[in-house]
């Protein structure tokens, strides 16, 4: 069967050349019904029809039309075939073969008719109703047709041209249906294209932001990986006195970032000058030299942060207003002001300037600001140990590191926002974090333990404590930019501990001073030695809390009072 409809498709199928699919159609309806009326034509002759000739001519033409129906030039023969059907029917009303003329008529014309409504254009369809019209009208003329009492040429005229006139109007509806489709479909492929072009349009906007963000992804981890890198280096360096650990300070924070020149101000003890301490840049140093010094509140931006304790960026130093040209640093097209702080106090301002305008914005300073928090707490401590005369060596593992066991003297953070007391439930991660002193992610959940994140706390590579994050989510993974979030917020929280852990052994020698000086004050209030005795034993019971505390003096022996005996 299938092979069947394939030899009937070939039949039938038009020219390669032709490409309208209009034409392909009617070219091919003309080879299907060229074929069906020479088909029937060679059955007809076999039954011995009156008018065989009618029969071979009308053939002639049918394959004709078949074969132009192959062509490019199909539409010559859906001429020939429309014009040979409607020409039949007169020719037999000429020779007086048909039985009446409006048997002839019907049986041709109206057939040829509406065969060409399907086949010719308007023009040449137009033009065969009018020959058929007015061919049917004047059939008297030449008919040679016996008179007959049931034909009416005004009837069979008039049937002929309301067949004419009816297809006529069936292809002009056609027509406005296929225009009105063809409307339609330009809109919608109009539309379709408006749409692929704001897709495109939208794909590439979506793809330029992606590719910024990743631009300044990429930006945001090279700048974090620095401030790590910086913030390690301060750590390691935590051991030198103020003024050393200030000018390390800077030469590698100016290394590591590329800005030129980097500053250290300190407040001075009356709050009214901002003193720089440490300098990287040749003109820096000159500045150094001379003792420069700027009025906190006054010109420039570093008096500006001085005093309102805020960072301030100058973009462009020629036409910032609270720039303050600095003939010393000529260079400078950009400058960046960070307050130094511990708490809300404001203790001195870190100064950044570029050589580039415009080399700072809003994420140097958030990025920058929390490495000043850093800088602030180091010298803060440096100055602690200078003033207590506390050695930069002491024993922090006596002192101040924390064993496994000793872990539970802690804080948790609850997903409820609040805090509690730290239980340790074991986790490998933080197991390992503390005994290989480095970071450990565990992205994966094992078991009851979500993915972990367990970074030490550590004082020059001791560890002294572990910053232990449990996800909310089995499916969690942590991010680069998390991980080394919490790396900084271990190394400040390292130093701030050690902070306080010096202050705390200031404030105690300083508490245990002021103690010896009350007793000895009222100790040598006294010249009488059994006074004496009762202050001493008396000052030294109340300031030590003790239940019992009694002295006993003992009396020498011959040979101590002579100087060769020794007291017991």
């Amino acid at each position: 069967m299938s092979a069947l409809i394939l030899f009937l498709q070939n039949l039938i199928s038009p020219h390669p050349s032709i490409k309208e699919p209009g034409q392909k159609r009617r070219a091919q309806l003309l080879a299907g019904l060229s074929l069906t009326l020479t088909f029937f034509l060679l059955v007809g002759i076999f039954s011995n029809p009156r008018s065989l000739g009618v029969f071979i001519t009308l053939g002639v033409f049918s394959i004709l039309s078949y074969l132009l129906s192959r062509t490019k030039y199909h539409y010559i023969g859906a001429y020939i075939f429309s014009y040979s059907i409607t020409f039949i029917g007169f020719l037999r009303i000429y020779q007086g073969t048909a039985n009446s003329i409006e048997t002839a008529v019907n049986s041709t014309v109206h057939l040829s008719l509406i065969i060409a409504s399907a086949l010719l254009s308007s023009g040449g369809f137009l033009t065969l109703t009018a020959v058929s019209v007015a061919a049917t009208f004047g059939a008297n003329l030449y008919s040679n047709i016996p008179p007959n009492e049931i034909d009416s040429i005004g009837r069979t005229g008039g049937i002929v041209l309301s067949v004419g006139a009816l297809l006529y109007g069936i292809n002009l509806f056609r027509a406005a249906i296929d225009r009105s489709r063809l409307e339609d479909l330009r809109v919608a492929n109009s539309e379709l294209t408006e749409i692929k072009l704001n897709l495109e349009q939208r794909v590439s906007e979506r793809t330029l932001d992606l590719q910024e963000a990743n631009h300044q992804i990429k930006i945001r981890a090279e700048r974090l990986q620095t401030v790590s890198e910086i913030s390690k280096y301060i750590t390691e360096n935590v051991d030198q006195n103020s003024k050393e650990l200030m000018s390390t300070i800077v030469k590698f924070i100016s290394e590591k970032t590329g800005y030129y020149h980097v500053g250290i101000f300190l407040l001075d003890k009356d709050r009214e000058y901002a003193v720089l301490r440490a300098a990287n840049s040749e003109g820096g140093q000159r500045m150094l030299a001379r003792k420069h010094q700027l009025k906190v509140g006054g010109a420039g931006i570093v008096g500006y942060v001085s005093q309102g304790g805020r960072p301030r960026i100058a973009l462009n130093t020629g036409a910032d207003a609270i720039f303050f040209n600095n003939p010393d640093l000529p260079e400078t097209r950009s400058e960046m002001a960070l307050p130094l702080k511990i708490g809300s106090i404001i203790i001195g301002v870190m100064d950044v300037q570029s050589q580039q305008i415009a080399a700072f914005d809003e994420e140097n300073v958030s990025i920058l600001s929390t490495l000043a928090n850093q800088v602030a707490i180091v010298i803060q401590n440096s100055q602690i140990k200078e003033n207590a005369g506390v050695s930069s060596t002491f024993d922090t593992k006596q002192n101040i590191q924390l064993s496994s066991e000793q872990l539970v003297d802690g804080y948790s953070y609850l997903p409820d926002g609040t805090l509690s007391s730290a239980i340790v439930i074991e986790n490998p991660a933080r197991e390992k974090a503390i005994a290989s002193s480095e970071t450990v992610v565990l992205e994966r959940a094992s078991g009851n333990i979500p993915p972990s994140l367990a970074v030490p706390v550590k004082i020059r590579d001791t560890v002294i404590g572990v910053i232990h994050i449990e996800a909310a989510q089995n499916n969690r993974k942590w991010t680069d930019d998390e991980v080394a979030l919490v790396q900084s917020i271990s190394e400040r929280a390292a130093l701030a501990l050690e902070n306080a852990k010096l202050f705390e052994e200031t404030e105690k020698r300083a508490q245990q001073e002021r103690v010896v000086a009350q007793v000895t004050s009222r100790i040598s209030e006294s010249t009488n030695m059994e006074r004496i005795l009762h202050t001493t034993i008396r000052e030294l019971g109340r300031t030590l809390g003790a239940s019992r505390a009694f002295i006993q003096l003992t009396t020498p022996s011959d040979d101590e009072v002579s100087g060769n005996g020794k007291s017991s």
